[in-house]
């Protein structure tokens, strides 16, 4: 509400202002254009001496000065034509309020009917999975042009603002130096609106067609039912029970949870396509669970079938991508360097993720009643308690699961050829986790979400008792492997494939990785960067602006001006001369700041002018930069077990916080480096000198494996 309705009132409530300013400014002017003129012809109308030599008796003041005569005649004309263009300019200003009147007054109306209709529908959604679909499906539709829309006004208002203040120096006749800065200024402000909204106009424009979800990646293979006979027909019998839709494909795999899609999938490695109902089945948990139980959750993914939940989801998938692409579009054309987001976007963006959130909520308001119904359908095809322990046993095994896949990823060379046999291993050596640990727990799943466990045992008819909690926690038992038999006609093999699937990609990964690193290790120069700040434009300009002043008040000195006596001309001169040797000084601290450096980078270090010891690389826990009138503050925190450094007697621009291990140093943006390319230069070199530290260690630990070998 603040940023979406609040803000453009506020602007209208600025504009109302504005518009009261212009219709007084305009009065004034034409007040100021009317004695103008009445001077004019009363000067005009003035009879000179009979001898035709000037009427100095004929007297007009302006900016403090009066004349006589002819230049009184003169300025008085010059005066009045000033006026006049005052007067048209204010006559044009009126137009600017009504603008950003306009602009704020249908911004803030969008912005309600928005808000409005988002909550009504969400609330729809909730009643209705139907109605849920149909709502967002015109959401998708409407948002993107809304948020445009939100975008240009902001633009255009912001604009219309912006030059009706900028339009009063001129009215004003203000055009002094910090006039001209401030009319710099207005102009950038212009130009960065337009661009703002242009560029996030043309985005919006590229996403409006791109709502296909992508397809859904699953690191498995696919059975037949030749390769899983006893798994089929247990699929085929449960369906049967529930009278839900058999899938047409089961992919197994090493990783992630049980779950169904309908939508398109991409397997890996290999990136063949599936199409249809596909069922994937996580090897790991096959021998870990009771038949009863692999049962009761193969029960609860069919129900998902037989309910249409898998079709449903295809539905708001596409809404998902296209909105969520919209909101990226208007987030980047908004964001700046530092990665904030720029007023004009904000009100839009902040309306799209209203709409999201009401679209979250009704979405996780059905997955949650699908999940129930689901968890019922699993218990009425085996039982309650099957359904509970799976529930529960799940929980408990995954902590092991994940414990064996994931140092098989981080070292994949060292890793045994069946990892669902050494998953099963290191269940039985060290046990399962305490079930009553994870009952505030979510299961995973790639696409749905799923309510905590507690939730799920209560919706079942059970509560997490010690003995249900036990019962869960049993070790595997010694022949737990050979329950794949039951499901697959040779599991070995598969077990070996899967896990060979699984260990190359985690060796490409490593690859991929180690390439980074050591792109990353030579991406900085090995001989010292000297960093000098960029003071000499300062200095010059200093220098030429000091010279003209310096000049200027000699010429005034040389030359004598009418209407002005000696001693002002001496006075002027004085202080323009003084001020032009004064700016010269101050340039020349200026030029020898930027011929020394402040700053030299090394692969290992950097060392800051000013301290009498180089800081490692290494022993950066933390770096921040900020940007404070021009100049770039460093802060360094330093462990507490790292040498700290002290500050040289004529040290400058150092602060040394001994406390608290910071270092802050305050410079000028590097020459030929803009504040974000300083920033991006220092990052290079930290992730430099922690990709060769990376790399040494598995160096060390490569020779170390060579030589226990």
């Amino acid at each position: 509400m603040a940023i979406t309705v609040l803000l453009p009132l506020a602007f209208l409530a600025l504009g109302v202002w504005e518009g009261q300013r212009a219709a007084s400014d305009e009065e004034a002017m034409a007040l100021q254009r009317a004695r103008a003129a009445k001077v004019v012809a009363v000067l005009e109308a003035r009879q000179g001496p009979a001898d035709g030599r000037p009427d100095f008796g004929a007297q007009f003041r302006r900016n403090g000065r009066t004349y006589a005569g002819p230049l009184a005649i003169a300025e008085a004309r010059e005066a009045l034509n000033d006026a006049e263009s005052a007067l048209t300019l204010s006559r044009l200003r009126r137009y600017l309020p009504p603008v950003v009147m306009a602009c704020a007054g249908i911004a803030a109306g969008l912005s309600i009917v928005a808000l409005v209709a988002a909550a009504l529908l969400g609330r729809a959604g909730r009643g209705s999975r139907d109605a849920l679909v149909r709502g967002f499906s015109l959401v998708r539709r409407a948002l993107p042009p809304l948020m445009g829309a939100q975008v240009v006004l902001a633009a255009i208002g912001a604009v219309a603002v912006v030059a009706f203040e900028a339009s009063a120096l001129l009215e004003a006749d203000s055009l002094s130096t910090g006039g001209a800065k401030l009319l710099g200024i207005a102009a950038l402000a212009i130009g960065a609106s337009l661009w703002t909204a242009g560029k996030a106009v043309l985005q919006l424009r590229r996403t409006v067609d791109l709502f296909a979800p992508d397809p859904l990646p699953i690191m498995g293979r696919p059975v037949s039912r030749e390769e899983a006979p006893g798994l089929w027909r247990l699929l085929d019998d449960l369906a049967a029970r529930l009278g839900a839709l058999s899938p047409d494909n089961v992919v197994v795999g090493l990783t992630g949870g049980f779950f169904v899609s309908s939508g398109p999938k991409v397997l890996e490695p290999g990136g063949g396509a599936l199409a249809g109902r596909t069922l994937y089945l996580p090897l790991p948990f096959l021998p870990l669970l009771r038949e009863d139980e692999v049962a009761a959750i193969i029960g609860h993914e069919l129900a998902h079938f037989s309910g249409g939940d898998t079709e449903y989801s295809l539905r708001f998938l596409p809404i998902y991508a296209g909105v969520g692409r919209s909101l990226d579009a208007v987030a980047l054309a908004g964001m700046g360097a530092d990665g904030s987001h720029s007023l004009l976007t904000r009100p839009a963006l902040q309306l799209g993720v209203f709409v999201m959130d009401q679209f979250h909520h009704a979405v996780r308001h059905w997955s949650r009643l699908r999940e129930f119904a689901a968890d019922a359908a699993g218990a009425k095809a085996t039982s309650a308690d099957a359904a509970a322990r799976a529930l529960l046993r799940t929980a408990a095994a995954y902590p092991r699961i994940d414990e064996t896949l994931g140092s098989s990823f981080r070292a994949p060379d060292a890793a045994p050829p069946d990892l669902v046999a050494a998953t099963l291993r290191h269940a039985a050596e060290n046990g399962l986790d305490d079930p009553a640990s994870h009952l505030e727990e979510t299961q995973p799943h790639p696409t749905d979400t799923h309510p905590p466990t507690r939730q799920r045992l209560s919706s079942l008819g059970r509560e997490p008792m010690p003995t249900l909690l036990a019962e869960a926690a049993t070790p595997p038992p010694p022949d737990a492997l050979s329950r794949l038999s039951a499901y697959f006609a040779d599991p070995e093999p598969l077990c070996h494939a899967a896990t060979a699937d699984f260990l190359n990609s985690a060796r490409a990964e490593a690859r991929e990785v180690h390439q980074a690193l050591e792109a990353a290790a030579t991406g900085v120069a090995e001989e010292p960067v000297a960093l000098h700040e960029n003071t000499r434009a300062g200095a010059i300009f200093l220098f030429a602006f000091g010279g003209i002043l310096a000049a200027a008040a000699l010429a005034l000195l040389a030359l004598d001006v009418p209407g002005v006596d000696v001693t002002e001309e001496r006075i002027v001169a004085g202080a323009g001369g003084g001020l032009g040797l004064l700016l010269i000084l101050f340039g020349v601290p200026l030029l020898r700041r930027g011929n020394k450096p402040f700053l030299i980078l090394r692969p290992d270090s950097l060392l800051i002018a000013g301290l009498d010891r180089p800081i490692l690389w290494q022993h950066v826990a933390d770096l921040d930069m900020s940007v404070d009138r021009g100049s770039v503050i460093t802060r360094i925190l330093l462990p507490p077990e790292a040498p700290f450094p002290a500050r040289l007697p004529r040290g400058r621009r150092v602060k040394l916080d001994t406390k608290r291990h910071i270092v802050t140093f305050t410079a000028a943006p590097p020459r030929d480096l803009k504040v974000q390319g300083f920033a991006d230069l220092i990052a290079r070199y930290r992730q430099a000198d922690a990709a060769r530290r990376i790399l040494a260690e598995e160096g060390s630990a490569d020779a170390g494996n060579v030589t226990g070998a």
